[in-house]
């Protein structure tokens, strides 16, 4: 049978039992063991009745397979409606003969199985069944979560050109119902490129929503509305004033003096209060911001606002105070600052699939230094130099050329990194930061159009195999080439992990032109470029990078990580700064776990730069939601612990990340004793109160990052993970 290009494949096992489903497009796998081996034959998409869209189904010759994770599960019948739920380690046991449909929750891939027999979803031991016992065989079907933009939009390069683009992007959405809070519904807008003639694929097919957004024809105005444009489904048009209008009759109007902070507060007030709304739909869960909404006296007749059109819903919605639905807005992941030049408006599409904060910034407003010294980067050369008092040794030394062989001296040799062009954009309160502009930005990310689109075109020629290549060119910084041991320590995925040390300037460009998922290069960096056994290679002098990712965990490698991406990687984690050898081993150990486990490029070192102040010499060129390996269930978790001094309990705080496939909108349940209550991700959701041996069945679950309270001081690097630690161990960590 054809099959697309893009959209999943169901397959057997060739050396072990049970089927393998692959996402080409996001470069994601999902397995399914059996006791036997299992056939599994492609069927059309409408071979049974589906309660969602599927991209792929096959039927197998089986009646039960596991999982070796905990997962939750839906049961449904055809039309739609609910039969049973099962979250953390609840089971579900239906006696009657469907038919039904099994939707897994917190897979990479969607998955539905459908069976015309009873349904037992059991869970144990850290892994999940699923049996149908009336049956021989059963009916999987997968759905990609990500979709690639369908078209290219071409406008004017001016700012009216540009909404009329804006105005489109909303027909990359799957629904105008509340259900478009959940990121599977929300699909990429259409790129834009400009061009003297306006061409509009397919023609224009923006839904109806009734919702028009009036704005000065200007960037400032413009760029900021971008997010809030696609996910309200607005038209787009010039106006004297900024003022959102319905159908129904809202007239909304903004603060021009505070343009961009009130369209991201009104975006996050509509989101959540769809999120909250949605309970009464499809997916009725036990939700912690509803319960909290509810303790708040918001007590909307829910039912109803479900009910209503999107025009009306706005009304409803703007009806209650912004500060009564602020507490229950969760963390948002990204806020932008983009220079208003109107060719950056060709990076909005991306930023608009984000729900990004978006900020205008103008770099004339930021004093350029010749060296960073922020606050921020003056403390965290502190934290270096308290750190190296306590613990450094007269071996340690800097990740970049010494002027002699005395291992005290700190000094670079040759000509150091140039920082002209390196600047400040005002923090934000955000999971991450990006900039869009010329110049590096000293405490956010750096993306570009470039980037973005590459990662794009990447995911639509992805392979089955994750490949890493971890290269180590000084044998004093041997230690961290031990990096490639936490690479490809994941069930579900399958890794080609290499390492390479002692090459030459010939043998490093070859390892950049080759395609590979990942590079984890150790190894002194100046401006000369990156150290081989015979001199330096210089990333400008590179042709051609085909690496999707990498980390130049050596002093200053800014300007070398950026070359790499302008001549093709995606994304890479560098340095602003100098770093001595024994903090890099640890930060670069702590990135590739957090990578392995499935952290995006730029959560990942925002775990490390919230964990010590060492960390904020890292920053990420590029795409920096690019994910080496797909998280294997939901939302990412770090985990803080406090052992209680009066009693023998521990307080549990999860700290939540959210990702690509499972992004704002995304509900987790925290496996936790037995817990049923499910939270929005990301950000902090919650703390719980725990037994030893609750918390000890939680750490065993999988290999997750976690702070012990009471080593949290900016001043060292406290990052531990959780498959070395057990509840004794914590306790007499924590000295109780």
């Amino acid at each position: 049978m054809a099959r697309d290009t893009y959209s999943p494949r169901i397959a057997s096992l060739p050396r072990r039992r049970g089927v393998r489903v692959d996402d080409p497009v996001e470069d994601v796998q999902f397995t399914l063991y059996a006791d036997d081996h299992i056939s599994a034959d492609p069927v059309s998409t409408d071979a049974v009745p589906w309660c969602f869209p599927v991209d792929t189904a096959a039927r197998l010759d089986t009646n039960e397979f596991q999982v070796p994770i905990r997962l939750g599960a839906y049961v449904r019948r055809p039309d739609g409606s609910m039969v049973a739920a099962a979250a953390n380690d609840e089971s579900i046991a239906i006696d009657t003969a469907g038919p039904y449909t099994v939707e897994f929750t917190s897979t990479p891939i969607k998955l539905f199985v459908f069976a015309e027999s009873g349904v037992r979803v059991t869970t144990e031991d850290h892994q999940t069944t699923l049996s149908f016992p009336d049956v021989d065989g059963v009916h999987l079907a997968a759905r990609s979560l990500h979709e690639q933009p369908a078209r290219t939009l071409t406008v004017p390069r001016d700012a009216e050109g540009v909404m009329r683009a804006l105005s489109e992007s909303s027909a990359a959405l799957k629904t105008t119902t509340c259900e478009r809070s959940f990121p599977t519904l929300r699909g990429h807008p259409p790129l834009v490129e400009f061009g003297e003639e306006v061409d509009i694929p397919g023609g224009e097919r923006r839904p109806d929503s009734g919702v028009r957004l009036e704005l000065p024809p200007e960037p400032r105005y413009v760029f900021p509305a971008a997010p809030l444009a696609y996910y309200l489904a607005a038209e787009v048009v010039p106006g004297d004033t900024p003022r959102l209008t319905t159908t129904a009759g809202v007239d909304h109007q903004f603060d021009p003096a505070a343009f961009k902070e009130a369209t991201t507060r009104l975006l996050q007030h509509v989101f959540t209060l769809d999120c909250l709304t949605r309970v009464e739909g499809y997916y009725p869960v036990e939700l912690a911001e509803r319960r909290r909404a509810a303790e708040r006296g918001l007590d909307l007749d829910w039912a109803a606002v479900y009910d209503q059109p999107l025009a009306e819903q706005l009304g409803t919605y703007l009806s209650v105070p912004f500060e009564a639905v602020e507490p229950l807005v969760p963390e948002w992941r990204l806020t932008a600052d983009i220079v208003p030049d109107i060719d950056r408006a060709t990076v909005l599409p991306h930023l608009a699939n984000e729900l990004a904060a978006v900020r205008i910034f103008d770099p004339g407003d930021t004093t350029t230094e010749s060296e960073p010294t922020s606050a921020d980067t003056e403390a965290a050369r502190e934290a270096v130099d308290q750190f190296h008092r306590g613990t450094a040794t007269a071996s340690d030394f800097l990740r970049a050329p010494t002027r002699t062989a005395d291992d005290t001296d700190f000094q670079t040799d040759g000509d150091p990194v140039s920082t002209a062009d390196v600047l400040r954009v005002p923090d934000a309160e955000t999971t991450t930061q990006t900039y869009i502009g010329d110049g590096f930005p000293l405490n956010a990310n750096k993306g570009s159009r470039a980037s973005y689109e590459r990662q794009l075109s990447l995911r639509a020629e992805a392979t089955d195999h994750i490949g890493v290549t971890v290269v180590c060119n000084d044998e004093q910084m041997i230690e961290e080439l031990e990096v490639g041991d936490y690479y490809g320590t994941r069930e579900l995925f399958e890794f080609d992990v290499t390492l390479r040390s002692e090459l030459t300037r010939d043998q490093l460009r070859e390892v950049l032109a080759a395609d590979t998922d990942f590079i984890h290069y150790i190894g002194h960096v100046d401006d000369r470029g990156l150290q081989a056994t015979d001199g330096y290679l210089d990333a400008h002098d590179i042709e051609e990078v085909n690496t999707t990712a990498f980390i130049l965990n050596g002093c200053r490698s800014f300007r070398q990580g950026q070359a790499l991406v302008d001549r093709g990687a995606v994304a890479g984690i560098v340095t602003l700064d100098n770093i001595h050898n024994s903090l890099a081993t640890e930060i670069g150990t702590n990135i590739a776990r957090l990578l392995n486990r499935g952290f995006p490029l730029d959560a990942a070192v925002e775990v490390v730069k919230d964990d010590a102040l060492v960390g904020r010499h890292y920053i990420v060129v590029g795409d920096g939601s690019v994910e080496i390996v797909k998280p294997k269930s939901g939302a990412l978790t770090l985990n803080i612990i406090r052992a209680h001094e009066w009693d023998e309990s521990f307080d549990l705080t999860m700290r939540t990340y959210v990702t690509e496939s499972h992004h704002l909108g995304t509900l987790c349940v925290p496996h936790v004793g037995e817990n049923q209550v499910q939270y929005l991700a990301s950000g902090i959701i919650n703390t719980s109160e725990v037994s030893p041996e609750q918390l000890d069945d939680y750490l065993g679950l999988s290999t997750e990052p976690v702070q012990l309270a009471g080593e949290i001081d900016q001043t060292t690097i406290s990052l531990r993970w959780s498959d070395s630690l057990t509840s004794e161990k914590i306790r007499s960590l924590q000295n109780c």
